[in-house]
């Protein structure tokens, strides 16, 4: 007997940016966290036995943690940077960079100069450390010496712990280009290990990017695979040119070993170790490498698709083994909405999280055979990562057939993402709780928008507030038989009203198709929203695209927000 599952892209909608997983072994599940940035609660932590269903299970930064990590003074699109989960010496943790920090706005909230001291030598890069994925979580412990964004935390299995992050390259040969150094870190004391050693003797160099003119590599990851140790970054910004690449370095006997044993070699080619500053290392010399990159780069982007393909933006990538269904891909992308004008392209959710099966392949042509013609390849060599196998993109639908015992036979993909047309119905006041603020301000509680179409009826009392911003927002409220409404547009503006007919008629803000339209119609109960669209009366209908990240710039979505 087989049964089958079946998994749907994004598996998390709304503004889900830069996922990081892990296979929690004693609980038997995933385990994932994404970006905030200015949000609070944040870095919410999700569960799933199979990625077919997503249990929110809890928040990692609470209004307390958000003020010790200075999140209510950061700027629009700072605050939590791509978090990096993982269990090291049988804890859980994260770890994480804060970014865009006001000093002035810190110092006026009531920081203190030795707050802020901390913060700076660290470049905003903490760790946060926990017993249980639920919480409580301890911290923040800045990393005194960190320099960059995007960290990233890995246990080698001789019990050495590395931290790796990017930073702008020290001497960069072109505009955007930037560089992965990694150093050992003590994971009691969460400090820089400094013994002398390769890469426990400051910061040592290991990636620039995979090509010439290569710009923001970034969002790196190591993981081990049978004797080698790959290395994973995102590269090409995470916008149109988003894209992961690969690399590896052989490391049987541990990356410290490995590392130790490239010197050797760069002393026998008669070459020295290059110095990028005092006390680093770097390991991209003039005629070897410590880390060979996969020949077949990019192992995944959607930058050669062109504008006609509606998922854009691919990358910041998180390789995870399920005990059953084998390797799989987590990555960010982008659903955009197709503008009027050619190669227009807008998006309003945000980065959200998809994922992707991974098959680990050899290149033929490396094959050798022996006596019966029959290929081979050494036994802890797992080859290269490879996405979609087949299909060479993301795709809507991931089918999975398994045996009795739940091992998965072989995943399906189908290759087109349809679009959503039913619209989903956001009501801000309805009293939920799953709401969020910005930074600290608690006039207005928010929600992510997840999809488009979205209907968002009007509040009867307060207002409506559809945010990508605090330069590029929308309100709406009820003042009698009028809809107010006002549209903010960086230093623009435009404010008016409508007029609704009947008292008692609640009318509705409809997201669609690059515009944000008043619907009404005569019933006083709101039915599903199909038929409200289908049977509304069209008030007013504005261009939305002020609210797009392509018009506001930031790395959020939009959010539905009810103002009392």
């Amino acid at each position: 007997m087989t049964a089958t599952i079946t998994i749907t892209n994004p598996i998390l909608r709304g503004m889900n940016p830069d996922p990081s997983w892990i296979w929690d072994d004693e609980f038997q599940r995933i385990v994932l966290v994404t970006s905030t940035f200015e949000l609070v609660p944040g870095l919410p932590i999700y569960v799933s036995e199979d990625m077919t269903c997503w249990k929110h299970v809890s928040n990692v930064v609470d209004a307390d943690l958000a003020r010790r990590l200075l999140i209510p003074f950061v700027d629009d699109s700072g605050g939590v940077y791509a978090p990096t989960l993982r269990r090291i010496h049988g804890k859980y943790v994260i770890a994480c960079t804060i970014a865009r920090l006001d000093d002035r706005r810190a110092m006026e909230g009531g920081c203190t100069e030795s707050e802020l001291m901390r913060f700076h030598a660290a470049e905003g890069n903490f760790i946060l450390e926990a017993e249980s994925i639920e919480g409580p979580w301890h911290g923040p412990f800045w990393i005194e010496g960190a320099e960059g964004i995007d960290p990233d935390i890995f246990e080698d299995g001789d019990g050495n712990v590395y931290w790796t992050q990017t930073r702008p390259a020290v001497n960069p040969q072109w505009e955007g280009q930037t560089e992965v150094w990694t150093q050992r870190i003590n994971p009691e004391t969460w400090t820089f290990v400094d013994d002398g050693l390769p890469a426990g003797s400051g910061k040592t160099v290991i990636w620039r990017g995979y090509g010439m003119e290569s710009v923001w590599a970034e969002a790196p990851h190591l993981y081990r695979v049978g004797d080698y140790v790959y290395l994973m970054t995102a590269e090409g910004g995470t916008s149109f040119e988003h894209s992961e690449m690969a690399m590896r370095i052989y490391a049987p006997h541990g990356l410290l070993r490995a590392f130790e044993a490239y010197e050797r070699e760069v002393s026998e080619l008669g070459e020295c170790i290059p110095q990028v500053r005092d006390g680093e290392r770097c390991y991209l010399g003039a005629a070897i490498r410590a880390f060979h990159a996969d020949k077949k780069n990019p192992i995944l982007t959607h930058r050669h698709l062109g504008l006609s393909e509606p998922l854009q933006c691919v990358g910041h990538a998180d390789l995870l083994l399920h005990p059953k269904l084998g390797w799989w891909l987590v990555c960010l992308g982008v659903r955009e909405t197709r503008g009027k004008r050619d190669g227009e392209l807008l998006s309003y959710l945000g980065r959200e999280s998809f994922v992707a099966p991974v098959s680990w392949e050899h290149n033929p042509a490396d094959w050798k055979l022996d006596g019966n013609g029959a290929p081979y390849t050494h036994e802890g060599d797992p080859g290269w990562p490879v996405t979609c196998a087949g299909l060479g993109r993301l795709a809507d639908e991931i089918t999975v057939t398994t045996e009795d015992d739940g091992i998965a036979i072989e995943p399906r993909v189908k290759s087109s993402l349809a679009g959503d047309v039913e619209p989903a119905l956001v009501d801000v006041a309805d009293g939920s709780t799953n709401d969020v603020v910005v930074r600290d301000e608690r006039d207005v509680s928010y929600r992510r928008i997840a999809k488009l179409p979205t209907l968002m009826p009007i509040p009867m009392s307060g207002s409506l507030v559809i945010r990508q911003n605090s330069t590029h927002y929308a309100v709406f409220s009820m003042h009698g038989t009028d809809v107010r409404y006002e549209m903010v547009n960086g230093d623009d503006s435009q404010a008016g009203s409508v007029v609704v007919q009947a008292d008692g008629v609640r009318p509705a803000v409809l997201f669609d198709d690059n515009r944000l339209s008043v619907i009404v119609t005569g019933m006083h109960g709101l039915v599903d929203s199909a038929t409200f669209v289908r049977q509304g009366q069209v008030l007013l209908s504005v261009d939305a695209r002020f609210l797009s990240t392509e018009w506001a710039g930031g790395f959020v979505g939009c959010m539905a927000g009810f103002m009392a």
